[in-house]
């Protein structure tokens, strides 16, 4: 019998400088679905789905205004928290 995965939120915060970087790391992430950035105050500055479904060069061409609009918060603030929607597959004796 197939079973949905589980989903659950990671929290973590980055340094602005270093968000690009982590968003891109999260896109090759078979298990990131979704990534909400939020400022230090937890207020929500833009919610990033992951899950495209593309490969290689696409990616870069579908995912690069969101990237830009990533580098543009990622240059106004110095720490940022990533709320960070993952799925888990189906567990053995569920």
């Amino acid at each position: 019998m197939d079973r949905p995965g589980r989903t659950f939120i990671e929290q973590i915060e980055v340094a602005g400088d270093q968000l690009v970087r982590t968003i891109k790391k999260l896109y090759a992430d078979a298990d990131a679905r979704r990534v909400i950035i939020r400022t230090a105050e937890g207020r929500e500055l833009l919610s990033v789905p992951l899950t495209l479904g593309l490969a290689g060069g696409a990616l870069t061409v579908v995912a690069a205004p969101v990237l830009a609009a990533v580098a543009a918060i990622g240059g106004t603030v110095a720490r940022v928290h990533l709320d960070i929607e993952r799925e888990t597959g189906p567990h053995v004796g569920d």
